[in-house]
């Protein structure tokens, strides 16, 4: 349920090309706080582009992007020239955006806990006291306080995602973004990350979620995105999209993806 109808994030005419490759095409969308949003589409769409460039791991070529107000990367100055962002600029946007990735990238010389306890000490200041007891409470929330003296290889592929949902979390960000978060997982690990997303959701989080999971979608999302060729094709409520899509090309992607026929302008696919 989304909790207020503040934007959080305003994403205008956002482009990104690698090259002659264009990744981001006049991407436009808004985010209200406390809003769950699925992202789907095909491989190659731009999904997981538009999460980067959020974060500002991936240059904007061109539009804007704004994160509670302020704006996210290159800025026009007075004089009209785009502007790179300092140093404090992006690691302020970096505290505030939480990203969990494919790949869960946990530092493999350290246990769950240190994991977690790493940001909130080298970035928030905390104190080690603090920073523990912190990343002591995320493990709970996540199901693995017994694994906090667990090293990532030896933890399974759900139980380390889950370290890297808490650490994410530690950081305590206004916006959580889900890059595919469970396409690394075998099929029985799912379930536990997706229970885990549930939870933050059920908790007002701002979420963020580019998947392939469509039951997910259906039961958690506000607003589900779908994206081709770099493009948004399509925003509509889930019991919309799911059971109307508007465009041929959702369609078809929903009849592969979910394996049912879909009714589309013209007739049926």
């Amino acid at each position: 349920m989304i909790v207020a109808e503040i934007d959080i994030i305003r994403i205008e005419h956002l482009k990104k090309s690698f090259g002659a490759l264009v990744a981001l095409d006049d991407v436009c969308t808004r985010v209200k706080v406390g809003e769950k949003i699925c992202i789907i589409g095909p491989s190659g769409s731009g999904k997981s582009t538009l999460l980067r460039c959020i974060n500002y791991l991936e240059e904007p070529t061109s539009g804007q992007i704004w994160l509670d107000g302020a704006p996210v990367g290159l800025t026009l100055d007075a004089a009209g020239r785009r502007r790179p962002p300092t140093e404090s600029a992006i690691n302020r946007l970096r505290m505030s955006v939480g990203m969990v990735f494919q790949s869960f990238n946990l530092w493999g010389h350290m246990t769950a806990l240190q994991n977690v306890m790493e940001a909130p000490l080298r970035v928030r200041r905390l104190d080690k006291a603090r920073a523990r007891d912190l990343a002591l409470s995320l493990l709970k929330r996540t199901g693995l306080e017994d694994k906090k003296d667990s090293y990532p290889a030896q933890l399974s592929g759900g139980q380390q995602q889950r370290v890297a949902i808490a650490r994410a979390l530690a950081m305590e960000p206004k916006v959580m973004l889900f890059d595919e978060p469970t396409s690394s997982l075998d099929p029985e690990l799912v379930s536990e990350v997706l229970d885990v997303m549930r939870s933050l959701a059920a908790d007002g989080m701002t979420m963020l979620v580019v998947t392939h999971e469509m039951g997910f979608a259906e039961e958690v999302a506000d607003r589900v995105i779908f994206m081709d060729q770099g493009r948004i094709m399509e925003e509509a409520s889930p019991a919309e999209f799911f059971a109307h899509p508007k465009t041929a090309r959702a369609s078809q992607f929903l009849a592969k993806i979910v394996g049912r026929k879909r009714t589309v302008p013209g007739g049926v696919l």
